[in-house]
């Protein structure tokens, strides 16, 4: 299964911009079927960019926000997406001047994005699409079903729990269908669609023949483990072992995989690096700006395969910052930060320099985050699998960076180990784009840095 198969987040977010892709392209055609536009303007400009422009704009504006949004919310986002594609689209049309076929476009869009969201919406809604899930377990593990159906946006609905001869009773028992000998009976009279395997104790509990012929009913079974990797977008560390590593459709990262990696590293690095270098001279003076010491900071990392190699950065920090301490993780309000090194933190301009480890091979520019050796040892006898996030190169940005704050302590570390589990399990170029994205947006909300 690829990504879109796995992340009933991320699906989402794909049907709303596909919705919108067909509306600008419906409105482009109509425009031109009802209102030739006159060579004179240089349509072509913007029509080419119409489509692109509003769907990135709605995308940095939250439009396609997996939580459900009130309409006064989300037509004042509209609007101001639609505004900031209005300013691009003439820049970038050269300043042409004023489109009136262009403004008349926006405002169509504008107005039939929040029908198309309205429309989603109430189908969504709707009982017909409810997808019906009945729980194998009664303990801990089967508890968190309920609370992951209740905090996602899907539209699913818990039937019940079905008990078995050793699983602990940690549900309400009300909610308990019966036991796991007539599930058969269970999935015609509640019409079920998926079944979860969610036992605390798996040993002696599952009767095989008959989730086969569940399964031969048209009901789809899931483990514990896939259904909260789809719910959630990261993996449960603390509930899967090595057979479910093997089996699992992911975690097979191919040399076409790594070399088109390799390809956008160097293509997004040179490209990033050529733009920001206007910029170094203002860099460098916040720098050194009532901070005396280097320019660069150098520290020890933790690369692919386990090997350290010395990761690049702008000092954000006091030359003495870990002189006393030693290596400490972030918190907020660090006292070790410099003057600037907060602005330089929260922009993530001091990382900047790390584009040159991405040319040289030590990191890539998307991947789970370079820990420090300290750290790793840490973490890794904390938790297990931790060492298996190393299969990649570390980045610059990842999946773990844009869904989660930045890691201040150990739970935090482990948290996004769940994360960097699920970027490698689904590895694809479609997940390296929209982790770039993220990291636009939260570079332009500022939101993670510490």
């Amino acid at each position: 299964m690829g990504v879109l198969a796995k992340g009933s987040l991320i699906r989402k977010q794909i049907i709303l911009m596909v919705g919108d892709f067909m509306v600008g392209m419906s409105i482009l055609l109509l425009l031109k079927t009802l209102r030739p536009i006159p060579n004179e303007i240089s349509p072509e400009i913007w029509i080419v960019l119409f489509v692109p422009v509003l769907i990135l704009s709605s995308y940095f504006c939250e439009i396609y926000n997996t939580r459900t949004w009130a309409l006064k919310t989300f037509a004042t986002r509209s609007a101001i997406a639609t505004v900031i594609s209005f300013f691009v689209l003439i820049v970038l049309s050269r300043l042409s001047g004023l489109s009136w076929h262009l403004i008349s476009a926006l405002i169509a869009f504008f107005m039939f994005q929040i029908l198309w969201q309205a429309l989603y919406q109430k189908t969504f809604d709707i009982s017909f699409f409810t997808k019906n899930i009945v729980v194998i377990g009664t303990g801990a593990t089967a508890l968190e079903i309920d609370r992951m159906l209740k905090a996602s946006p899907g539209k699913y609905s818990l039937s019940g729990y079905i008990s078995t001869a050793t699983d602990p009773v940690d549900v309400e028992k009300n909610k308990i269908l019966g036991n796991i000998d007539n599930i058969i009976e269970l999935c015609k009279l509640f019409k079920v669609h998926t079944i979860v395997i969610a036992l605390t104790e798996r040993r002696g509990n599952l009767t095989i023949n008959k989730l086969v012929s569940c399964k031969l009913m048209g009901v789809r079974i899931i483990d514990y483990p896939n259904f909260y990797e789809t719910m959630t977008g990261k993996i449960p560390v603390e509930s899967i072992n090595p057979s479910w590593l093997v089996q699992s459709s992911g975690f097979l990262i191919t040399p076409f995989i790594r070399f088109m990696k390799r390809v956008l590293d160097i293509l997004l690095s040179s490209l990033l690096l050529l733009l920001t270098l206007p910029f170094f001279p203002v860099i460098v003076f916040l720098v050194k700006y009532k901070s005396s010491g280097p320019l660069f900071y150098f520290q020890k990392r933790v690369g692919k395969n386990g090997k350290d190699f010395t990761i690049y950065k702008f000092r954000s920090m006091k030359t003495d910052a870990e002189t006393n301490t030693g290596a400490a993780w972030a918190q907020e309000d660090d006292p070790r930060i410099s003057n600037f090194g907060h602005l330089l933190r929260k922009s993530r301009i001091d990382e900047l320099p790390q584009l040159v480890n991405v040319l040289k091979g030590n990191m890539s520019f998307i991947g789970p985050r370079p820990e420090r050796p300290e750290f790793v040892k840490q973490i890794s006898q904390a938790t297990p699998y931790y060492m298996e996030r190393h299969a990649v190169k570390p980045g610059i940005t990842g999946w773990a960076q844009v869904m989660y704050p930045y890691g201040s302590s150990l739970g935090d570390s482990i948290e996004k180990l769940r994360y960097d589990l699920y970027y490698i399990n689904n590895l694809s170029l479609f997940l390296e784009l929209l982790i770039v994205l993220e990291t636009i947006k939260v570079i332009l909300f500022r939101k993670g840095g510490r």
